[in-house]
């Protein structure tokens, strides 16, 4: 490609100007390194002095960052950013620090050379452009800040070029992206700048150069139709392609593609797919980043993450970096195991920062007490816990080196148990672990487990008389009379009622996870039976509990749909879109949906994440899903629960026949401890939900002071409420999201607690930095279930061609169709018969249970709390199946067997 030059009104010296092309850069070497120009823009020159086939280019200098930083107060350098990056005021000094760089005057001279860029360039620019973080640190061989620094797409106009610069340059005053920086030991940044045309493209993606060390003859390609940036952020489920070395195609899944994001008048907008199933890449496009993935591997043999365009037959590179082996969760190094198939089943997706700064506290206090119980020493420097791209992930090699002190619990059986995978991977990890302690501590740890235990019906009793009582007095209580400080006082009490909450629950839980330990091991001596048959037995003999907590809401909402199916004018309005309780007519079927959402109003799909509305607050996913139960003839889900507990005792009857007196009595004890220690886990966790619910009311009361207090939350409300035309550009793409999410949310309980005491007035900066993260989060893929050091920066496809392979939940071989739904939204999409397909499921989801054929999901283990509902409705289940929302698309017909573990596409 021929040099683009620089407009005339800015084609002074290097050392008076702010802007160059990538020609400059990649004639002079010296020019283009990192320390100039930052690590994204010193690689393009690179790939341009390779000849790789790169858009027009204008590169920033970070001298022009450094500039404009010095026109700032002291506390927005970069260094001294860093430097409080580990203390707790890093969040909010950030956000301060953010908003003084987007209200920046820029260097001078600056506006004028981007003026004249715009200028010379409109018309080749229809698209605008794209302008891209390029920081001194960055792409380099230790850090990444993939996803940490911003992106504007579609900038037009003088004015709007100069605000995405401020946008870029801000994003670097983040305390997600100072913690993980100071965490990799950078002491100081500059920000350069990358600005491109945009591509005209129709398809884009990003491409990994090596699967893995054991494949690295294998690329994986992730492509979607239009611009790149919804399969780069995981806004989109894109095609996944495995693709040899010579260019051929090794297997491939090529999503349902609706939409494409493209730039139109107003910014980035969709436009429907013609061809929605055709693949995003033809066979050259594929072919060519074949090619350019030899070239790259063959200058550097390493790694590469690369991100392209296609523009009819040509792949263009916009930016290309090497795999970098240290952007590890905080906690962990290249070894470490982390999960979150267990917890990603009680909270998926991405947290806000409240039900962080509580949830997180919550399981990390509840995590220590149980492994002091088990008499385990837990190092007050571990973290159990960790942020992965704003989800939670269990750091599971932390986890079983200290679970390792206990003698006979062998970590594949607690990660099998749970429903991850990697337990060779940590077996080794934990070999020379020390069990000296835990002998010393033993008679100590034994007669306390055993009061325990004993204690255990007692100890839930006095539990339930003081969260009855705290609940009643809650609701009792107007909490627009308290003063702030009261109310501030209300959260702690809160707090600490849910601390209590969770010693109980997980007392409940450990006795589960024992009895069902004992129980399988038992099996396995006196039947007989290993491993998979022996869990299966386990699972299929402690069937049919009976008053199991987290079913009651599926058997209410079916016992509604019968009210309903006789009473023919409620019937009529139920079928509605739009229905709700105000339009139904008196009678049985209200007062019966009254009734329950009394009993279960604190019950939400994802109500571990404390900013969901619960449904007394918005019932439309009830209604949603009486209408779908509605449609056919949904199972009556009486004789299931029968059929749940005779298939239980069948099971019961043939063992026993193989059994003596004296084991036939073991098993027996061992299974009603069993189910007595899953119906009181069930309880408790029901318990954990309604308080959680106290917390949201609490907050919601501070969430109205709030706004009261600073009128610049308030604003920021309503324009969210408002509409995209009414928000800033760096609350990104997914900012529609956000405006469900009531503005406290976006803070932790302290700094929800300390505003209140002191009247803060100062928390729009932070609020906003908030939630330009999480709308940054909510974009990116989300990682894979369990991964090893770091996550990978692509969606592997999913292996197994026609038959997928999990983890057997709940007995029975059943055929339909498969309907994919990948949120709570779509639940009305169902239809009865289908087998249900979904990412993961918690108790709001388990009314679909009873109208369904059959649920799949990628998440939880034999334990989780959708496995057990799915047992007690007698409906065929696998859980843990990688990747099957996206193996699978609604309508495949396939066979789930339950017993297997197994999906097979017929």
């Amino acid at each position: 490609m021929a040099e683009v030059a620089l407009p005339k009104a800015v084609r002074r010296s290097p050392e008076s100007r702010w802007l160059f092309t990538l020609d400059e850069l990649a004639r002079e070497e010296k020019l283009s390194e990192r320390k100039h120009v930052g690590g994204k823009a010193a690689r393009l020159a690179w790939l341009k002095r390779h000849d790789f086939l790169v858009p027009r280019t204008w590169v920033l200098s970070q001298k022009a960052f450094a500039a404009a930083m010095r026109q700032l107060s002291p506390a927005c350098e970069p260094r001294s950013l860093l430097r409080a990056a580990t203390g707790r005021a890093v969040y909010a000094r950030a956000a301060d620090a953010r908003q003084e760089i987007l209200q920046a005057p820029l260097p001078e001279g600056l506006e004028e050379e981007l003026a004249a860029l715009w200028r010379a360039n409109e018309a080749d620019a229809p698209w605008g452009f794209a302008v891209r973080s390029s920081a001194t640190c960055e792409d380099g061989a230790l850090v990444s800040m993939a996803g940490l620094a911003e992106t504007v797409l579609g900038v037009r106009g003088a004015a709007a070029l100069a605000n995405a610069v401020r946008a870029v340059w801000a994003s670097i005053a983040s305390g997600r992206a100072l913690g993980y920086l100071a965490g990799h030991g950078v002491r100081d940044v500059g920000m350069g700048v990358v600005i491109q045309p945009m591509v005209r493209a129709v398809a884009a993606g990003v491409m990994f150069t090596r699967k893995s060390r054991a494949a690295a003859d294998e690329r994986i390609v992730n492509a979607g139709v239009g611009l790149g940036s919804p399969v780069v952020d995981g806004v989109t489920t894109p095609d996944m392609l495995r693709v040899g070395k010579d260019g051929s195609i090794l297997e491939q899944t090529i999503a349902r593609k609706t939409h494409a994001t493209v730039v139109g008048e107003a910014g980035l907008e969709e436009t429907s797919v013609e061809a929605p199933d055709e693949p995003a890449l033809s066979t050259a496009h594929v072919q060519a980043l074949a090619a350019v993935a030899a070239k790259l591997e063959k200058l550097e043999d390493v790694p590469w993450d690369v991100e392209f365009a296609c523009e009819g037959d040509r792949v263009w590179i916009v930016q290309a970096r090497h795999v970098t082996g240290l952007g590890f969760p905080e906690g962990g190094d290249a070894n470490t195991v982390w999960s979150n198939v267990n917890v990603g089943e009680a909270l998926p997706g991405v947290a806000t920062p409240f039900t962080w700064s509580v949830a997180g506290a919550y399981s990390d206090s509840g995590f220590r007490k149980a492994f002091g119980t088990l008499g385990c020493a837990v190092p007050k420097t571990a973290v159990l816990v960790g942020n992965v791209h704003g989800r939670f992930y269990l750091n599971l090699s932390e986890f079983m080196r200290i679970a390792a002190q206990v003698p006979w619990l062998d970590p594949r059986t607690l990660v099998d148990l749970g429903g991850g995978s990697g337990g060779d991977e940590l077996a080794s990890q934990v070999s020379e672990v020390s069990r000296r302690g835990f002998y010393a501590r033993l008679p100590m740890t034994t007669t306390r487990l055993l009061k325990e235990q004993l204690r255990l019906d007692d100890h839930v009793a006095r539990y339930e008389d003081e969260a009855e009582r705290a609940l009643r007095d809650h609701n009792a209580l107007d909490l627009a009379i308290l003063p702030d400080e009261g109310l501030g006082r209300k959260f702690r009490d809160v707090q600490a009622l849910l601390e209590r909450t969770g010693d109980v629950m997980l007392t409940c839980a450990s006795s589960a996870l024992g009895s069902h330990i004992l129980l399988k091991g038992l099996l396995a001596r006196v039947a007989k039976t290993h491993g998979a048959d022996a869990e299966r037995l386990a699972h299929d003999l402690t069937s049919g509990i009976r008053d199991l907590e987290s079913a009651r809401p599926a058997i209410g909402v079916m016992r509604i749909v019968h009210l309903a199916r006789r009473d023919t004018a409620a019937r009529v309005v139920l079928e509605q879109e739009g229905a709700m309780m105000d339009t139904l007519p008196e009678g049985p079927t209200k007062r019966a949906l009254a009734s329950f959402l009394e009993l279960y109003g604190d019950r939400a799909v994802r109500e571990a994440e404390i900013s969901t509305p619960r449904w007394k607050e918005d019932p439309r996913p009830v209604f949603a899903m009486i209408r779908v139960a509605l449609r056919g003839d949904a199972r009556d889900v009486e004789p299931q629960l029968a059929r749940a507990k005779a298939g239980a005792d069948a099971e019961m009857q043939r063992l026993f026949r193989r059994l003596n007196f004296a084991q036939q009595t073991a098993v027996r004890h061992l299974v009603a401890r069993a189910q007595k220690a899953a119906r009181l886990r069930e309880r408790m966790r029901t318990w954990v939900t309604r308080v959680l619910g106290m917390i949201r009311d609490v907050a919601l009361d501070a969430d109205r002071r709030l706004l009261r207090l600073v009128p610049e939350l308030a604003h920021d409300w309503a324009a969210l409420k408002a509409g995209p035309a009414s928000q800033p550009r760096t609350w990104g793409a997914e900012a529609s999201s956000l405006a469900t999410i009531h503005t406290v949310f976006f803070l932790t309980v302290d700094e929800v607690v300390q505003a209140l005491r002191a009247s803060r007035t100062d928390l729009g900066p932070l609020v906003r930095a908030r939630r330009a993260e999480l709308a940054r989060d909510q974009a990116r893929p989300d990682p894979p279930r369990t991964f090893i050091g770091a996550p990978p920066p692509v969606q592997l496809p999913p292996s197994g061609g026609a038959v997928l392979r999990g983890t057997a939940a709940s007995s029975g071989i059943v055929e339909g169709d498969a309907r994919v739904l990948l949120s709570a939204s779509q639940m009305s999409e169902l239809l009865p018969g289908e087998i249900l397909v979904v990412h993961t499921t918690d108790v709001g989801w388990t009314p679909l249970f009873c109208i369904a054929a059959g649920v799949v999901t990628e998440l939880g283990g034999p334990l989780s709390h959708a496995a057990v509902v799915a047992r007690e409705l007698a409906v065929p289940s696998v859980v843990n199946v990688d990747g099957v929302t996206r193996a699978l698309k609604t309508g495949d017909r396939i066979r789930l067997d339950g017993d297997a573990g197994v999906i097979e596409r017929l």
